[in-house]
């Protein structure tokens, strides 16, 4: 395709009950529900019925405090233990200083029956729930931020939930409560019992929102990467030196010292002006850039080359790698359970009139060349008749159980642009098309287009440029095209869904 959160330690924190179906993936234009839900209601209790050890304590855990869980990445639960009050000084053991969530929740004993208040204050996330009613709701990253929340409770026991999330920089986070008749103070840890251990449920996640990339950035390809304990993910964009950005969430991007091409152009190429539609993918122990560049013809053809880290240094593999005299773009490579792999592009034929098809073929084990006896097979072809006009490109291909599906966009890189989907059992087809587009415009957004599929903590996002909308539906081409996030369901057919079919403008779930 074508030009690319120190907290201040509180001693205590009444917590709701844990909520049964914490944080569970939106489709695409729904706005994620903000506040978890309890499966429970309220316990029913006398004011002073808290013995030396809670029912719902794990052997050697304390019997009052609050249950709290830990989650490293908002998603991977390290930690849950009793402790005495709700507020952070250091995260816990195995969490790192940002990009964690809490979830405290125990039973809190009232003696008087009226209305209580609650104040919290914390840098970034926080929410409260009583008896699984939000009477808190703050989940944005901002300044250590007070709010106030009041309720009226009857004696007996009630079920408590605090929510925190962090995100990057200073972190902080204090509860403290007025009840009735009484001093504002934190809550004394005799009067809350830890709730049981539930590993089911999710880390409480904060919310994003399209565009994820501001500022010109077409052809995204992203990269999954392990670091570590945690993810990384590298993205490289359409044009000039193909310079390497890198992510720990994919929300927040930061620019790294490396580019594949850091002389601005390949040796063998005839320029540098039309670096396109590059991708970083793991081979082996190494990574290997795909990009498209004119060869010394002027003709555009795919090169590669390899580093060992997704940043660089790179070293090119000298020459094009694949060539056509109609031109050649838009390289993805695909690696099959059984090991073999393959590099899908596609043929430019559109920029003379013809047929545009896309071809797979077989790699050798390094990525860097075709396996010996490989030749291409044609996978996919545009239909004219249909919304494709003359144009399919931007293949990225994965393997979901049996079945191996091939995105791809299609139509002119303007507002006319769109994502479809083919599926087939082989990765060299044939390959079946759904129909219609998977993506198309909406008032916001329009010709969202070649993506990247990625899959984070278990779910499965589509990574894709689009134009800002114009008000008459045209693209703004001064601005050029972002970067946004679909997060995809897969369907009782099979078949993924992004959505409502459009490019999502409403908060999401972080990955």
């Amino acid at each position: 395709m074508r030009a690319l959160s120190r907290l201040v330690a509180i001693a205590v924190v009444p917590l709701l009950s844990q909520a049964a179906a914490c944080s569970t993936e939106n489709s695409a234009d729904d706005a994620p529900g903000n506040v978890a839900t309890d499966d429970a209601g309220t316990t029913a209790g006398e004011p002073g019925t808290n013995a030396n050890a809670s029912p719902d304590a794990a052997p050697g855990e304390p019997g009052f405090g609050f249950r709290a869980e830990w989650y490293d990445d908002f998603s991977d639960r390290k930690l849950s233990r009793v402790e005495p009050g709700v507020g952070i000084t250091t995260p816990a053991p195995g969490i790192r200083d940002l990009l964690y969530s809490v979830r405290w929740t125990a039973k809190l004993t009232i003696a008087s029956a009226g209305e209580h208040a609650f104040f919290v204050t914390a840098d970034d996330g926080v929410r409260v729930f009583v008896d699984g009613k939000p009477i808190i709701d703050d989940w944005a990253s901002h300044p250590a931020t007070q709010s106030t929340g009041k309720v009226t409770l009857d004696t007996g026991e009630h079920q408590l939930r605090v929510e925190y999330f962090q995100g990057r920089g200073e972190a902080s986070l204090a509860l403290e409560w007025q009840p009735v008749g009484g001093a504002r103070g934190p809550i004394p840890e005799a009067l809350v019992v830890p709730l049981a251990d539930d590993s089911t449920l999710e880390g409480p996640r904060p919310t994003f929102t399209n565009p994820v990339v501001d500022f010109d950035c077409p052809d995204p390809g992203i990269l999954g990467v392990t670091s570590g304990a945690h993810p990384l993910f590298a993205m490289v964009c359409t044009g000039g030196k193909l310079p390497v950005r890198l992510s720990d969430d994919l929300v927040s991007w930061r620019n790294s010292p490396g580019a594949i091409l850091p002389g601005g152009k390949a040796s063998w190429s005839a320029n540098g002006g039309r670096n396109w539609a590059p991708e970083i993918h793991r081979v082996g122990a190494t990574y290997v850039a795909y990009y498209t560049a004119v060869n010394g013809a002027n003709v555009l053809s795919i090169g590669c080359a390899s580093a060992p880290a997704p940043e660089g240094p790179y070293t090119d593999c000298g020459a094009p790698l694949v060539q056509d005299p109609l031109g050649v773009i838009d390289a993805t490579f695909f690696e099959d359970t059984n090991g073999k792999k393959y590099l899908y592009y596609k043929i430019d034929g559109n920029s003379q009139g013809k047929r545009t098809p896309i071809f797979a073929r077989e790699l050798a084990a390094n990525g860097l060349a075709f396996a010996a006896g490989s030749t291409p097979v044609e996978v996919l072809n545009n239909d004219a008749s249909t919304w494709e006009g003359g144009v399919v490109e931007a293949p990225w291909v994965i393997k979901r159980g049996a079945d191996y599906f091939l995105f791809y966009s299609g139509n002119v890189y303007d507002d006319r642009y769109r994502t479809g989907v083919a599926r087939a059992k082989s990765p060299t087809g044939p390959f079946t098309k759904k129909g219609t587009p998977i993506l198309g415009n909406n008032a916001s957004w329009v010709g969202p287009g070649h993506g990247s599929v990625i899959a984070v903590h278990g779910r499965d996002y589509f990574f894709h440029h689009a134009w800002p909308a114009l008000p008459n539906g045209k693209n703004d081409g001064a601005k050029g095209r972002f970067g946004l996030i679909a997060p995809i369901a897969w369907g009782a057919d099979g078949w993924p869904v992004l959505g409502t079919g459009s490019s999502i403008t409403k908060p999401l779930l972080w990955p």
